[in-house]
């Protein structure tokens, strides 16, 4: 007979052996009403990590944008729980659990705040690349470079780069539209004129 852990069991052991390898990390705790399944602090950015059992990507994904978008944190870790092999099979206990993620294989991918400004137009969540069967120590090495992720990001260009194009798509519907001027400078609150200038 197979058992099957729960995911929030495998979360909170996770978690224990991340803080045993030197990372903050803690396990199903809330924060602001909210119940990341690991919540990390690594050179003081927060980062969570989501993790699920294979098949749930979907979900992975909308339960990462939803931490971002909360403001919860600056990156997500998305993990699927590949392959655990529990030494017992019917009687799992926290020290088994624990073996069975110090061998299993992950598969993981970060989402950061820069991933939710260019995903809305480039990328779909389906095309969202995986580090595919890595063990625990490849999947401490990968959070290890969540700091370098962040700090090398350039979310402002990415905002600016947004906020351009909604003002020259606003701009063109202006011109195509040939709205009254003075109206527009009144609405758009802009000075102008001779009055004011004397």
């Amino acid at each position: 007979m197979k058992v099957k852990v729960g995911e929030e069991n495998l979360n909170v052991i996770l978690a224990e052996l991340l803080a045993e390898s030197g990372l903050r990390a803690i396990g199903e705790i809330r924060i602001r009403r909210k119940k990341p399944d690991i919540f990390m602090d690594i050179n003081g950015m927060r980062v969570i990590i989501e993790g699920k059992y294979p098949g749930r990507r979907e979900e992975l994904y909308k339960k990462a944008c939803e931490r971002i978008d909360e403001g919860l944190c600056e990156a997500v870790l998305t993990v699927e729980y590949v392959k655990l092999n529990f030494e017992a099979q019917i009687s799992v206990d926290q020290r088994g659990i624990k073996n069975a993620l110090k061998r299993g294989i992950f598969n993981a991918k970060f989402i950061t705040y820069a991933d939710r400004v260019r995903l809305g137009k480039q990328k779909r969540k389906e095309e969202m690349e995986f580090h595919e069967n890595i063990d625990f120590q490849e999947l401490v090495a990968y959070l290890m470079t969540s700091y370098d992720l962040l700090t090398k990001e350039d979310v402002l260009n990415e905002v600016i780069k947004m906020m351009e194009d909604k003002i020259i798509s606003f701009s063109d519907l202006v011109i195509k539209d040939k709205p009254n001027i003075d109206r527009l400078k009144e609405i758009l609150e802009l000075s102008g004129g001779r009055e004011e200038e004397e």
